[in-house]
């Protein structure tokens, strides 16, 4: 199963009133689908010109009011990284602590929840280039209520966080998930399924 039919499943399991979290949107795939069949699309996105491309595209779409923008990488803890400063819209961005010239922030996950402006996910979307693990540890609190997450895991990057694949597992696990691989293992890359065992 490659990007497309994971793209096909996500959008079969899309629900009317779900909260979709699109992690690392990108220019807004994801995203854009999930404004236009859940309640709500909530697309973060660190890398500068990939928002003003999300942007774009949500407008372009008609989709301002079914969606929430959050200029913001997600980690375990607050703080800030690097991304290339003459980044193109569309390209992968892989944070760092150096190099690169544009500075974003990091955010834990659970606390973008505690804000007013922003719904709790019932849906999780997630490619960020080895922040996976940091990522899913800043949301152990908001886990918990989500039915359904996607995640891109990309085994090469984890490295560089200091974290492995199975500690993206064992999150999953330890917060109530059954999960499954629904692509081969072909050059680290591979996508996860993770559906709560209280919502199957």
């Amino acid at each position: 199963m490659h990007e497309r039919q994971v793209l096909e499943d996500f959008i079969r399991s899309l629900r009317p009133d779900d909260i979709v979290w699109d992690c690392g949107s990108n220019v807004g795939l994801y995203a854009t689908f999930a404004a236009e069949i859940a309640a709500e699309s909530v697309a973060i996105e660190p890398a500068p010109s990939n928002v003003s491309a999300l942007s774009r595209n949500l407008s372009q779409n008609d989709l301002e009011d079914e969606s929430t923008i959050i200029a913001t990488a997600l980690g375990s803890s607050e703080g800030t990284a690097a991304v290339p400063a003459d980044a193109k819209p569309g390209e992968n961005h892989k944070l760092s602590s150096s190099g690169g010239s544009t500075q974003v922030p990091i955010k834990c996950g659970d606390d973008i929840t505690g804000s007013a402006d922003v719904p709790d996910p019932t849906v999780l979307t997630m490619d960020i280039e080895g922040a996976e693990a940091d990522a899913l540890d800043g949301l152990r609190e908001t886990l918990p209520n989500v039915r359904l997450a996607y995640v891109e895991v990309h085994e090469d990057l984890l490295s560089d966080y200091g974290r492995s694949a199975d500690d993206v597992m064992d999150i999953f696990e330890e917060t109530g998930f059954n999960v499954s691989c629904l692509n081969e293992r072909r050059s680290g890359n591979y996508h996860l399924k993770a559906v709560a065992k209280s919502r199957e």
